[in-house]
C-alpha cells in the first residue's frame, strides 16, 4: 500500500482496533451481567423464602394464642374440673362425664385440625382426659403446669395469660420436642384455680405443609427453623441439614455462606415480623441453596414473543445500556467499513476492499451472537421476574386461605358454647331475661377481644333478630361509609338479611357454615367484607336450632397487609415504586388492593383468559392497563386443609401482583 494510503487507513485501523476493544469488554460486561442477575435472584428468592417460612408460622400460632385462651373458659371443660376435683377418682359418674369431655375436645379437634393432643389436668398435674387414646398418660411432673399457673388472670391485662412451650415433655412422651400452649382454668365466679388445659399443635405436619408450599417458587431451595441459638428445629430436607445442627444465625446480613458436606451454600437467616403483636418464642426462618445451582442456567424458561422481550429489556436498564452500546458499536463498524471502501476504492486497492467487506461480515456475525446472548439473558431474567411474580402472588393466596379457614372454624366451634345453646333454648321457650342479654354480650366481648381478625360477633334468634353483638375490640376501628349507620349496642333489636338467614338455617349440621357473598353490609359500616355464619342449636336437641351467630370479618385491614406482605421490593427491601397487589373475584371485582387507583369494587379491565385458570394455577404475562404496561403475576386460591377443599364451600380469589416496567 502506497505511504499516503496507508496514512489514510492508519486511523480507520485503529477505530476498528478500539470497536474490537469494546466488544471484549461489552462480553465481559454481559457475562457479569448475567451472573449478578443470578446471584441477585438466588439472594432474594432464599431471603424471602426465610422470611416467608417464619411469618407463615407464625401467623398460624399467633391464632393458637386465642384458642388456648378461649377454650379455657369452655363451660363444659369449667364443670367437669369442678366435678372432678370434688369426686373420687373412681366414681362411675365421673368416667361417663370423661367420655363426655373427650367428645367435646374430639369435636374441638374436628374444627381445629392443627392440635394432635389436648389435655386437661387438675393443678396437681394428674391428666383427667386428652383427646388422644394413644395417648397414656396420667400424670405429669412437667415445669410448665406450675409456669401456667403461676400467672395471674386478671391483673397486668397486657401480659401474656398463656404459656408456649417447645420441647420434649412428659404430657406427650417418645414425640421429642413438642410445641404446647396452655393456660390456667379457673371457676369464673370464685376465680379458683381448677386445673391446666394443654393444647398440643401438630407442629411437623403444618411446617411440613409449609416446605412443600414453598417448593413451588424454587424446589432447590433448602428451608428450616432455627431456635434462638441457631439450632435446627425442622427442615425440608434433613440429609442436607439435619435436625439440632446447629448454624450461625446472622439477621443483620441479607446472606451469608456455609459449608455443609464440603458444599458451599449461600443462606438467609431472617426473624419473624411478627403478627397482631404477637412474636412468640424467638425462632429464625432459613433458607438456602448450594453455590451450584445459583448459576445454574434454568432449562425450562418460557419462550417470550418479541415485544415481551422488549418490554423486559426496558425494565432491566442495565442490560439495556449494554445492548444499546453494543448496536452503536455495530454501527460504527458498519461506517468504518462504508469510509474504508471509498479509501480503498479512490486508491484503487481491491485487496482492502476485500478486507473491509470481510470485516463487516464479521462484524455482522459478532451482532447476531450477541443478540442471541441478549435474547437468551432476557429469558432468563424475564422467566425469572415472572416466577417471582407468580409465587409471590401464590403467597397472597395461601395467607388468606390460611386465615379464612381459622374463619370458618371460628364460627362451627363458637356455636357449640353451652352458654349460647342454654340461653338462645330459653328463649324459645319464654323463659329469657335482661341478665341473660348481658351474659351472651360479655361473652361475646371477651371472644371478639380475643380474635381481633373481626369487627364484630352477634347472636340472633330464630327470626333473625340480632340479640347480642360485641363492640369492636381495642385497636379495631370501625369506617362508616353512609350516614347514620348502627354501631355497637345499636345493632340490637335490627334484623339480619333475610337470604343470610335461610341459608343459615338450612345448614344441614353442626360441622357447617355459611358465608356470605363479599358485599356491602351495615354491620361492616355499608363496606363490603365475608360474614361466616351458622346455626346454634338446642341445647338437648342437635337437630333443633334456635338461632344464628355471626362473624364479621374485619377485612379492609386484614386483607391490606396480607397484600403488602407480597408486594415486590428492590435490593435496599423496599417496595418498588409503582407496585401494587390486589385480590380480584372471577368477575373481576376487585376485593382487596394497595393502591388508590384500583379500589375495592372496581372492576379490572383485563382479558377474559386471565379470569379462566383453574384452580391453584398460575400465570405471568405483560399486560396494558389505563395505558400503563406491567409485569404481572397471578395464581387462582387453592383452599388450605379442608377448607374450600372438602367442606363443600367455593370461593375462586386471585391474587395478582403488579410491577411497571
Amino acid at each position: 500500500m502506497k505511504k499516503d494510503a496507508a496514512k489514510m487507513f492508519e486511523p480507520l485501523i485503529q477505530d476498528m482496533q478500539a470497536t474490537i476493544s469494546q466488544y471484549e469488554l461489552i462480553q465481559t460486561q454481559v457475562t457479569d451481567a448475567v451472573f449478578m442477575e443470578m446471584a441477585k435472584k438466588a439472594i432474594s428468592q432464599i431471603y424471602d423464602a426465610a422470611g416467608f417460612t417464619i411469618n407463615i408460622l407464625k401467623r398460624n400460632l399467633f391464632e393458637r394464642t386465642a384458642d388456648v385462651g378461649y377454650l379455657s373458659t369452655d363451660g363444659e371443660i369449667i364443670e367437669f374440673l369442678k366435678y372432678a376435683n370434688s369426686n373420687n377418682d373412681k366414681d362411675a359418674s365421673l368416667e361417663e362425664k370423661k367420655k363426655k369431655i373427650r367428645t367435646r375436645l374430639a369435636e374441638y379437634q374436628f374444627e381445629y385440625t392443627v392440635y394432635n393432643e389436648i389435655i386437661i389436668l387438675d393443678v396437681a398435674g394428674n391428666i383427667l382426659a386428652n383427646l388422644n387414646p394413644e395417648n397414656r398418660v396420667s400424670f405429669s411432673k412437667d415445669p410448665l403446669l406450675k409456669q401456667t399457673q403461676d400467672i395471674d388472670l386478671h391483673k397486668n391485662i397486657d401480659e401474656d395469660k398463656y404459656v408456649e412451650t417447645f420441647r420434649p415433655t412428659d404430657l406427650m412422651p417418645g414425640h421429642g420436642n413438642v410445641l404446647i400452649y396452655s393456660q390456667k382454668i379457673e371457676d369464673p365466679k370464685k376465680r379458683i384455680a381448677l386445673g391446666t388445659l394443654c393444647l398440643c399443635f401438630d407442629f411437623e405436619d403444618e411446617i411440613a405443609g409449609i416446605f412443600k408450599d414453598l417448593k413451588q417458587g424454587n424446589e432447590n431451595i433448602i428451608c428450616g427453623i432455627l431456635d434462638e441459638k441457631g439450632v435446627v428445629l425442622s427442615t425440608c430436607n434433613t440429609k442436607v441439614l439435619p435436625q439440632a445442627k446447629r448454624v450461625p444465625v446472622k439477621i443483620d446480613a441479607e446472606f451469608t455462606f456455609m459449608n455443609l458436606g464440603g458444599k458451599e451454600y449461600i443462606m438467609s437467616t431472617v426473624p419473624t415480623e411478627g403478627y397482631q403483636g404477637f412474636y412468640g418464642l424467638t425462632w429464625y426462618g432459613l433458607a438456602m441453596i448450594e453455590m451450584g445451582h445459583v448459576f445454574s442456567m434454568d432449562q425450562n424458561n418460557d419462550v417470550f414473543e418479541k415485544e415481551t422481550i422488549v418490554e423486559i429489556q426496558n425494565y432491566f436498564k442495565d442490560l439495556a445500556n449494554i445492548k444499546n452500546r453494543s448496536d452503536l458499536l455495530l454501527e460504527d463498524m458498519k461506517r468504518d467499513g462504508l469510509n474504508g471502501i471509498i479509501q480503498a476504492i479512490k486508491f484503487q486497492d481491491k485487496t482492502f476492499v476485500e478486507i473491509i467487506k470481510y470485516i463487516e461480515e464479521i462484524g455482522t456475525e459478532i451482532n447476531s451472537i450477541f443478540n442471541l446472548i441478549f435474547s437468551n439473558l432476557m429469558q432468563t431474567v424475564g422467566t425469572s421476574l415472572f416466577n417471582e411474580l407468580q409465587f409471590r402472588a401464590f403467597q397472597g393466596n395461601n395467607i388468606a386461605d390460611r386465615n379464612l379457614y381459622e374463619r370458618a372454624n371460628d364460627v362451627c366451634w363458637w356455636a357449640l358454647t353451652p352458654l349460647f345453646r342454654e340461653t338462645l333454648t330459653r328463649r324459645e321457650t319464654g323463659t329469657f331475661e335482661d341478665q341473660d342479654s348481658q351474659n351472651l354480650r360479655e361473652r361475646l366481648q371477651y371472644i371478639n377481644d380475643l380474635y381481633t381478625p373481626y369487627l364484630r360477633l352477634a347472636l340472633t334468634d330464630k327470626a333473625g333478630e340480632i340479640i347480642a353483638v360485641s363492640n369492636p375490640p381495642l385497636g379495631v376501628e370501625e369506617h362508616f361509609v353512609e350516614n347514620n349507620l348502627p354501631k355497637g349496642q345499636e345493632f340490637i333489636g335490627t334484623k339480619i338479611d333475610k337470604g343470610l338467614l335461610a341459608k343459615t338455617m338450612a345448614l344441614p349440621s353442626k360441622q357447617d357454615y355459611a358465608v356470605t357473598d363479599f358485599l356491602s353490609t351495615p354491620l361492616y359500616g355499608a363496606r363490603p367484607t365475608y360474614i361466616y355464619s351458622t346455626a346454634i342449636r338446642d341445647s338437648k336437641n342437635i337437630s333443633k336450632i334456635v338461632g344464628t351467630i355471626l362473624i364479621v370479618f374485619d377485612a379492609e385491614p386484614q386483607f391490606k397487609e396480607m397484600l403488602m406482605d407480597i408486594l415486590p421490593r428492590n435490593e435496599d427491601k423496599k417496595i418498588i415504586e409503582g407496585s401494587f397487589a390486589l385480590f380480584a373475584d372471577r368477575k373481576k371485582t376487585i376485593l382487596a388492593s394497595t393502591s388508590p387507583e384500583y379500589p375495592v369494587g372496581s372492576i379490572l379491565e383485563l382479558d377474559d383468559n386471565l379470569f379462566s385458570l383453574k384452580n391453584g394455577e398460575r400465570g405471568a404475562s405483560i399486560i396494558t392497563l389505563t395505558s400503563r404496561t406491567y409485569a404481572m403475576g397471578m395464581q387462582v386460591s387453592a383452599g388450605y386443609r379442608e377448607y374450600k377443599r372438602t367442606d363443600g364451600y367455593r370461593n375462586d380469589i386471585l391474587s395478582m401482583v403488579f410491577i411497571p416496567m
